[in-house]
């Protein structure tokens, strides 16, 4: 016998001792005391307990599916209700047909009410017993829920992570494709640059959270790649607080943000004007990502539309993936309230705001 079988074969036993044998000696004992004859109480005793577990089960499948649409309290307190109501059904009907079968009667006298009350205690007590199985049930139905939710929230922020990362090696290597033509030694160092960031991006996806310091570094070596593109035409300005550097923040949150601002907030002679901005704020890290480009027209729908919508300011393919995903990964770690925010920057162009709980430090 495997240990498969043996383990089902033992919750078998377990459970026939548990819910049909030993509250069948329990009610015997009861009807004993009340008619005297120990033999039929203990035949009237099985005829109640398995009288309660017939009607149990058709609770279990008739019942218990439509209590499980219902909130948890009305669905806790209608199995209570109804495994009383079981018990009592179940042991007046069990002791109707064993009165006519086997002639006792059981008379309601005041000598009798002792032993009744410990017949229907018992009663009460297995009846319990039922409802804490199914509490216990539920109890452990919820927990195996939130572990799968909590499971598959981190395969989504995987998935999410796997679609930001190929669009930002996609833009990349059409940089360093572009230099090979130009200025090939610079391009060997941007290629050597770019590995190191993908060494990053491998450690970051086993992480989960980074130090707030160490994404910032990850984003200078990306825009270290795409100055070798627009040359002097790309300007960026740091307002950083230190006290911040130490906030944990998911790993790639703030790349394709940055890649947004670089691609579509090119001023009209195709410079690029870029402000990075990290700040604390009570509880919470702001950090700002601003641009001075065309911008976006006003009132901005936000989450930005799909690309085939043809609302908003026309983001492209990229622009909405990134994003989108962003927006979705920060709401999925921290609450719908830290969702991104996008807003007009004085006098043009675009601020993409993130907002980090500071509870901790890395």
């Amino acid at each position: 016998m495997t240990e498969q079988k043996a383990s089902v074969l033992k919750r078998i036993i377990v459970r026939t001792l548990t819910e049909i044998v030993l509250p069948a000696i329990g009610f015997g004992l009861g009807v004993g005391f009340a008619i005297g004859n120990y033999r039929v109480s203990f035949i009237t005793g099985l005829a109640i307990s398995g009288t309660i577990y017939v009607l149990y089960t058709l609770d279990q499948a008739f019942l218990h599916p439509r209590f499980e649409r219902l909130p948890r309290d009305w669905q806790l307190g209608l199995e209570i209700t109804s495994s009383l109501f079981e018990h009592i059904l179940g042991a007046l009907l069990a002791l109707l047909a064993c009165s006519r079968i086997f002639g006792f009667i059981v008379e309601p006298t005041i000598a009798w009410f002792t032993i009744w009350m410990i017949f229907v205690g018992f009663l009460v007590i297995h009846s319990a017993g039922y409802a804490l199985r199914f509490y216990r049930e539920l109890k452990e139905k919820e927990l195996l829920e939130e572990r799968l939710r909590a499971m598959a929230a981190q395969a989504e922020l995987k998935a999410l992570k796997a679609q930001i990362n190929p669009h930002f090696l996609f833009n990349t290597l059409n940089t360093i494709a572009q230099l090979i033509h130009t200025d090939s030694a610079q391009a060997e160092a941007m290629v050597e640059r770019l590995a190191e960031m993908f060494r990053y991006v491998l450690a970051g996806s086993e992480r989960g959270l980074v130090p707030l310091q160490e994404e910032l570094a990850f984003i200078d070596g990306y825009l270290e790649i795409e100055r070798a593109r627009f040359g002097e035409r790309l300007h960026v300005t740091r307002e950083v607080a230190p006290e911040a550097l130490g906030v944990p923040v998911p790993s790639l949150i703030l790349q394709p943000l940055v890649e947004n601002a670089v691609w579509h907030g090119r001023g009209a002679d195709g410079s690029v004007d870029l402000t990075i901005r990290v700040r604390p704020y009570g509880d919470e890290v702001v950090i700002a990502i601003a641009d001075h480009g065309p911008g976006m027209p006003s009132p901005t729908p936000w989450p930005p539309p799909s690309p085939n919508s043809g609302s908003g300011r026309g983001l492209g393919e990229g622009e909405g993936v990134g994003l989108r995903n962003v927006d979705d990964r920060l709401r999925k770690t921290y609450g719908v309230e830290h969702g991104l925010e996008v807003t007009a920057n004085g006098p043009q162009g675009t601020v993409v705001t993130v907002r980090i709980p500071a509870g901790g430090r890395i």
